[in-house]
């Protein structure tokens, strides 16, 4: 666990200024990974925010929606005690919005971002709202000292439905901006599509911070109202509001306005209602921004065996196998220059070195080439090598939505131009000891040295006998071994037993230059595949893990801003 996470840990939930900074994170991170619309709608929230927590927290703004004809404007007159906004008879009704403001100082800031224009101070007016929200107010009359009433901005919207498209704009712009959503239906239209999925909906969770109301009870029969009143409870629990209170109202007979109006009391004295929908609005902005990307399937970081086949399938493309090979094939053609048999030591000169031939393992003016002779890849290497990042990147990403998926693809791609120069490099600069040479060898060249020395004495011996004899001068006397089951000159024995000799070392150099070169080819492929590996690294698990490591950040911080405790990074 983190530090971070151990601290989380210890002092419990995250504040919702560490929950919006988190969101701020994701949706930064997420640009390029989510719809641009779930960034768009993220950012204006932050936006949003930041401006409402530098205005009034004092002020608990209360906006009462609900389509034409829920009678809100009733409503809000007989919450208030008096009547602020006209309530007309013909439609379309509340054009603007119109506030009731109780505690008129330090609202004007906060009327001003609202854009509301048309306000009523209830301050000292003696309303029905002004006295519910006095703390004394029922219970210590006898107190003489005045008391603080907490501030209320209590809003009259335009119609949800209204045909005039500026009217609704402003409604559906309140819905966002408000601390407490007042959901006012009447029992014609409380079932309403536009206002349950258009706008209910778009604020399940939000519990704490809203409140239904089924307006006009009294155009219900006494033995209609529960079942009316159950139904919108349903609905509203079906729109993912699992707590918010359902309550029945009249503004024509009074029935439910006091409870009413005690509810939003309440929301308002406890100053908490305008960081209860900041905290909603960040989990539900945080929840679809996971949605739309869907970084939790995604594994922390790259799994070292996923990096060894991409090291497997690169060094294809990089010609290890031959590399190697050639390295193998280098030191057989070097040790037969010091140990083969030297009347055939020529031959050597006829073949080039197969690692100088390559242009690798040599060395200029002290400097390691940086190119190699290999031909260059062929169309099947350079698919061989595309293939193998695109499954690098699939088994790294997999489990992850198809945008991180796409992501961790590019990021895997994003050099793969510069793979074939760059495998090609890594080749010419392994240290693949193409000098290097044996203990053995100076011992097998005296030993053949030596074994020539004794034919070339052998047959020098019988080539002077030759040679007398056609000068018809006496040879002198021919030793002769007679241990053998036939005689055989002295001369003749050292010119047969410096050839066998020097064919058996020779034999027996290629026998150890073969075991000693396959030891090399062990050794210079695993150079060349560590060299393929700090490519791959470089050019492919790098990026790739970058980008995990991102999706890892983004799922922690989405956890952190829903209220949740992250994971811990891996």
């Amino acid at each position: 666990m983190t530090p971070l996470l151990s601290r989380r840990a210890a002092s419990g939930p995250a504040s919702l200024a560490e929950r919006i900074e988190a969101l701020d994170r994701a949706a930064e991170e997420l640009d390029g990974i989510a719809p641009g619309a779930e960034l768009d709608a993220a950012q204006e929230l932050l936006a949003r925010l930041d401006r409402r927590r530098a205005l009034s927290a004092e002020h608990t703004v209360i906006g009462l929606f609900g389509a034409t004809g829920s009678g809100k404007s009733s409503l809000v007159n007989a919450l208030v005690g008096a009547d602020i906004s006209r309530a007309a008879v013909r439609r379309p009704t509340t054009a603007e919005p119109v506030a009731a403001v109780l505690g008129d100082t330090g609202s004007e800031a906060l009327l001003d971002w609202l854009e509301v224009e048309e306000r009523h101070a209830l301050d000292g007016t003696g309303t029905a709202l002004e006295i519910a929200a006095t703390p004394v107010a029922g219970r210590r009359a006898k107190r003489t000292e005045p008391a603080v009433a907490p501030g209320i901005v209590l809003l009259d919207l335009p119609d949800l439905d209204s045909v005039e498209a500026g009217n609704r704009a402003i409604a559906e712009r309140m819905t966002g901006m408000v601390d407490v959503l007042v959901w006012v239906t009447d029992p014609q239209k409380y079932a309403d599509a536009v206002l349950h999925q258009e706008f209910v909906q778009a604020f399940a969770g939000h519990d704490a911070v809203t409140v239904l109301v089924l307006n006009q009870m009294d155009l219900l029969r006494e033995d209609e109202r529960p079942q009316v009143r159950g139904s919108l409870e349903a609905i509203a629990r079906a729109d993912g509001l699992e707590q918010a209170p359902v309550l029945a109202t009249s503004a024509s007979t009074g029935e439910g306005i006091d409870e009413l109006r005690w509810q939003l009391v309440t929301l308002a004295r406890g100053r908490e209602a305008a960081s209860q929908r900041q905290r909603a609005d960040v989990r539900a902005a945080a929840e679809r921004l996971r949605e739309a990307a869907d970084p939790d399937g995604l594994p922390g970081e790259v799994l070292e065996e996923q990096i060894d086949d991409l090291v497997e399938d690169l060094a294809l493309a990089a010609r290890v196998e031959p590399v190697a090979d050639a390295v193998a094939a280098s030191y057989r053609h070097r040790a037969a220059g010091r140990v083969g048999w030297p009347p055939l030591r020529w031959l050597r000169a006829v073949r080039p070195d197969p690692l100088r031939r390559l242009g690798i393992g040599q060395e200029r003016d002290g400097e390691q080439l940086e190119r190699t002779s290999l031909p260059e890849p062929d169309a099947a290497t350079r698919a061989t090598a595309s293939t193998s990042v695109r499954r690098f990147a699939d088994t790294s990403s997999e489990g992850g939505g198809d945008a991180w998926r796409a992501a961790v693809r590019g990021a895997a791609r994003s050099r793969e131009d510069e793979l074939p120069d760059a495998l090609d490099q890594a080749v010419a600069g392994a240290d693949l000891r193409g000098r290097t040479t044996s203990w053995w060898w100076p011992v097998l060249d005296v030993l053949q040295w030596l074994a020539m020395l004794v034919w070339v004495v052998g047959l020098g011996w019988l080539a002077l006998n030759v040679v007398l004899a056609l000068l018809q001068i006496p040879p002198p006397p021919m030793p002769m071994i007679e241990e053998l089951w036939i005689p055989i000159p002295l001369p003749t024995a050292l010119l047969v037993l410096g050839i066998a000799a020097g064919i058996l070392i020779g034999l027996a150099g290629v026998a150890l230059a073969g075991v000693t070169a396959r030891r090399h080819r062990r050794r210079a492929r695993r150079v060349l595949l560590g060299r393929v590996r700090e490519v791959a690294a470089s050019h492919v698990v790098a990026p790739v893990d970058a980008e995990l490591a991102r999706a890892d950040a983004v799922t922690r911080d989405l956890a952190l801003a829903r209220g949740e405790t992250p994971r811990p990074s891996v």
